[in-house]
C-alpha cells in the first residue's frame, strides 16, 4: 500500500502529458507500445490482473461494462523482438528505411499542427526512389505511406490501445481508445485516497502512525475499522 501512496503522490504532481513518467520512473521505456505494456504489468502488480472498464456508447449514449486481463493484453502488447532496428520498406518503386517512433516522435508529433506526417517524418532515416534519387518523405504516394504505417503497426502493437465494442442498446459498433496511463493513475488515485481516510481514522482512533496502519494486512484493517464505525 506503500506503493500506491508513493505512486499517487509522485504522479500528482506530474502534469498529464508526463504522467506515464511518473507512473513508470525511470524504468520507462521510449516504445510507446513498450510503455503501455508496462503501464498494464504495474497495474496487475499494484490492484491485480482484472481491470474493469467503462465506456459510453457513441450513438445512445448508453454505460457499457466490460473487464480486461491486464497481464494477458501487457503480453500482447509488446513490441516486436527486432522493433529498434532499422528497417526497409519496399512499395511502388521506392525505398524506405525507417525505425518505430519513441515516446519523444510522439510528442513531438502530438505538439505540432499535423500529427501523422510529422510522425511519419520523424520515421524515416532514408527515402530514395528505385533508381536510387533521393526523395522527400512529404513527396511519398498514399501508398507507399500507408504500407509504411501497416509496418509500423505490426512492429509495435500496443502503440495505441483501442477495443471493439458493441452496444447491447442499440446494437452500434465502434472502437474505444484507452489511454492506459490516464486510466491507471484514475485507479491509483481512488485506491490512495481511500486508503488516506481509513488512516485517518484508525490513525484518530488509536494513535496509530500512517505506517502502523499500512502495515496491518487489509483484513485486519477492515476489521478495526468497523470497530471504529469508520467501514
Amino acid at each position: 500500500m506503500n506503493d500506491v501512496l508513493a505512486l499517487w503522490e509522485r504522479a500528482g504532481a506530474a502534469a498529464p502529458s508526463a504522467r506515464d513518467d511518473a507512473l513508470l520512473g525511470d524504468a520507462a521505456p521510449a516504445s510507446l507500445s513498450a510503455r503501455n505494456a508496462a503501464l498494464l504489468a504495474l497495474r496487475s502488480r499494484l490492484l491485480g490482473a482484472t481491470q474493469r472498464l467503462r465506456a459510453a456508447c457513441p450513438a445512445c449514449g448508453a454505460a457499457l461494462e466490460f473487464t480486461i486481463d491486464c497481464d494477458a493484453l501487457a503480453r500482447a502488447l509488446q513490441p516486436a523482438a527486432d522493433a529498434g532496428s532499422v528497417h526497409e520498406l519496399r512499395c511502388d518503386g521506392y525505398r524506405i528505411a525507417y525505425r518505430v517512433p519513441g515516446i519523444d516522435d510522439w510528442r513531438a508529433a502530438a505538439a505540432s499542427t499535423d500529427f501523422a506526417p510529422v510522425l511519419m517524418q520523424r520515421c524515416i532515416a532514408r527515402c530514395e526512389r528505385d533508381d536510387g534519387v533521393p526523395c522527400a518523405a512529404a513527396s511519398l504516394p498514399p501508398s507507399v505511406t500507408d504500407a509504411l504505417s501497416s509496418a509500423l503497426e505490426a512492429l509495435e502493437p500496443g502503440a495505441c490501445v483501442d477495443f471493439d465494442l458493441r452496444c447491447p442498446e442499440c446494437a452500434a459498433q465502434w472502437s474505444a481508445p484507452m489511454d492506459c496511463a490516464a486510466v491507471l493513475y484514475g485507479e491509483v488515485r481512488a485506491r490512495a485516497e481511500a486508503l488516506l481516510v481509513e488512516v485517518d481514522a484508525l490513525a484518530r482512533a488509536y494513535g496509530w502512525s500512517e505506517a502502523q496502519v499500512l502495515a496491518l494486512s487489509p483484513t485486519r484493517r477492515a476489521a478495526y475499522l468497523q470497530l471504529v464505525g469508520a467501514a
